[in-house]
């Protein structure tokens, strides 16, 4: 086997022996993704997870206006990741090139949602909130874009194989799961301190609110830290970070990802898995409110969803170790989540509530391996790119991983607002206290287990006869990038 050319950027793929102090710049470098990740879920826990509850029964929209409004900020995300991802791949600040994106779409979009969080409390009838709310809702996209798409780049770029890859992705969804597990079981002790001190439901809520977007931008505080001490950081400043063999527009570079088997593939299967993902976490307020009719399980239930989703991770060394390729891996973990939704087809029901925790939290157990699986199939992707176009625009090719997911949770809001809206679902009846409808309790039993079922199969389908790249192909594109740069700097 041919050596691979030394380049500092891809320490994967080099046979450069490292010295002590190179050890341990990656071994920090190392640390940006999963920090970040770690203030993405303190923020997720919360905010994503109870904006439906805020609208619904707080601001009491409709739930069709509850739903077009949280789909619109969704569907801002599709315009908003990839120009994020192009902008970051060609500007570049006087002294900088990464870190500062992190600090404007950290504190952005805390601000906001602090916003949409505290309002209720300091007007006096949150039900004329909708216009004001909407607009934040959208503003707040915008700004979290450039954070984001800055997480994707470093991720792409920090991790260079498979393994390393999936390991890094690992503990990125350790660290937004261990915070959602972390808040879940605290934020309910902290709503009954506040409120047994006298403040009302709502005033607790906003200052929860503000104390988690306080938490979370301290954590990006050492994200910013490290990424500015980081060697990609450095090198991207010194005009070291890979030089362009060939100028491509961006229209040109759209043109290559909707041609790209690898992204286009890894896009559909990330999105059908976020669908029924947030049927449980952004739906889950509706299963214990309207179907299980038992509210008091609803913290327990959140809690143990995103420690199975943790646990799962845990073992992405293991699943890996015993299927030796990433896609393989991310295949198995879907076909596991078949078997289990088909039996949870009938385990679901009010009547059993243990089993339904049992059952839907056994399958959060394999999406967390899912997920550490399916984002190294992006970075694969976006190599692929790189390959053949000899652009290095990471950037762009990682926001379709930003889209996949904005479009999943698009896709998951509209299909759960439809099934709910069908099957009778009227907001004002039941906060004033009507019976829950059967075409609802019907339709809230599908979306917990027979469509997820569905969803499965398409997605092990496409893995395992569309999607087109190995960890052994990709390993060959690495060498052959590593190569061109070498070849490309002594020029």
């Amino acid at each position: 086997m041919n050596k691979v050319a030394p380049s500092k950027n891809n320490t994967a793929t080099t046979t450069e022996v490292q010295s002590p102090e190179d050890r341990r710049q990656d071994n920090r470098d190392k640390l940006i993704y999963p920090m970040q990740q770690v203030a993405h879920g303190v923020m997720q826990s919360f905010f994503s997870t109870y904006l439906n509850n805020l609208m619904t029964l707080v601001y009491v929209f409709p739930i069709g206006i509850a739903g077009f409004v949280e789909a619109m900020g969704q569907a801002l995300g599709w315009v908003v990741a990839p120009i994020s991802g192009a902008v970051i791949d060609r500007f570049s600040f006087k002294k900088s090139k990464y870190w500062p994106w992190i600090i404007i779409g950290s504190i952005g979009a805390a601000t906001c949602w602090v916003v949409i969080f505290v309002l209720p409390a300091v007007v006096s009838d949150p039900t004329k909130m909708v216009i004001p709310v909407a607009i934040i809702i959208l503003i707040r996209v915008i700004l979290e874009g450039p954070d984001a798409a800055v997480g994707n780049i470093l991720y792409a770029r920090l991790a260079r194989d498979g393994k390393l890859r999936s390991y890094l992705a690992m503990w990125g969804k350790i660290g937004r799961d261990g915070m959602k597990v972390l808040v879940g079981f605290i934020f309910p002790l902290m709503l009954v301190g506040f409120m047994a001190r006298g403040m009302s439901e709502v005033r607790a809520w906003a200052l929860i609110a503000v104390i988690l977007a306080l938490s979370s931008i301290s954590l990006q505080t050492v994200t910013v830290v490290l990424t500015k001490k980081s060697r990609i950081e450095k090198e991207a400043v010194d005009g070291l970070g890979g030089p362009r063999v060939k100028s491509r527009s961006i229209i040109g570079t759209f043109a290559a990802i909707f041609t790209n088997r690898a992204l286009l593939s890894a896009y559909l299967c990330q999105t059908l898995s976020k669908v029924f993902f947030f049927y449980h976490i952004m739906g889950g307020m509706f299963l214990w409110r309207f179907y299980m009719d038992n509210m008091a399980m609803m913290a327990v239930y959140m809690t143990l969803l995103s420690l199975s989703a943790v646990a799962g991770a845990m073992l992405v060394p293991v699943a890996y170790r015993i299927c030796g390729d990433t896609k393989r891996s991310a295949a198995m973990t879907y076909i596991a989540q078949i078997v289990i939704y088909a039996a949870a087809f009938f385990i679901v029901s009010p009547q059993n509530v243990w089993g339904t925790i049992f059952i839907i939290c056994f399958a959060s157990f394999f999406n967390g391996m899912s997920d550490s699986f399916m984002q190294p199939l992006f970075a694969h992707g976006a190599d692929y790119s790189v390959w053949k176009s000899g652009n290095k625009d990471y950037g762009l090719n990682m926001a379709v991983f930003g889209l996949s997911i904005t479009t999943g949770i698009l896709v998951s809001t509209i299909t759960r607002t439809a099934a709910l809206a069908a099957g009778g679902f009227d907001s004002a009846a039941l906060a004033a206290g009507a019976v829950v409808p059967d075409g609802v309790m019907t339709a809230l039993h599908n979306l917990n287990t027979l469509y997820p079922l569905i969803i499965c199969v398409i997605i092990a389908a496409i893995l395992l006869f569309v999607y087109p790249l190995n960890d052994r192909k990709v390993a060959e594109i690495q060498r052959e990038i590593s190569e061109r740069d070498a070849a490309s700097a002594r020029a």
